[in-house]
């Protein structure tokens, strides 16, 4: 079975899209929206998680389709920092998955390639100024 295409963007962050530029899918969708704030029906504390993650992604990860996927991984997140010790085991294996998914843990972000004199900002520096 071959393996799933990734999308041009990822290609880009891991230094491979000039690799094979045949096979590119010129059709596939291009994120233009941000990801944009955490969903009113979380309580706090999910909200809090949802905004730790995107503080720590790379710019132009997360677009506004990825909305689903990090309310599950904020969900995640929530349960195994509160009732850990409850946590089942495929829903620990769900965690890290997701974790790879997003490029959070040490071998999938060795996937990502940052161009040179990028430097990632986080937004949330700006707010800790008014304190």
């Amino acid at each position: 079975m071959a393996a799933n295409k990734k999308p041009t963007a990822l290609r880009e962050l891991q230094g491979t899209a000039n690799r094979n530029k045949h096979r590119d899918n010129q059709d596939q969708p291009v994120v233009t929206r941000g990801i944009g704030p955490a969903p009113k029906h979380l309580n706090d504390d999910q909200k809090e998680i949802w905004d730790e993650v995107v503080s720590s992604m790379y710019a132009g990860v997360l677009g506004e389709a990825d909305r689903l996927a990090l309310e599950t991984l904020t969900r995640l997140v929530y349960t195994m920092r509160t009732d850990f010790e409850e946590m089942s085991a495929a829903k620990l294996s769900q965690l890290s998955t997701m974790l790879g998914k997003f490029g959070m843990t040490p071998s999938d972000r060795t996937k990502i390639v940052v161009p040179k004199g990028s430097e990632k900002k986080n937004g949330f520096t700006e707010m800790n100024k008014f304190k």
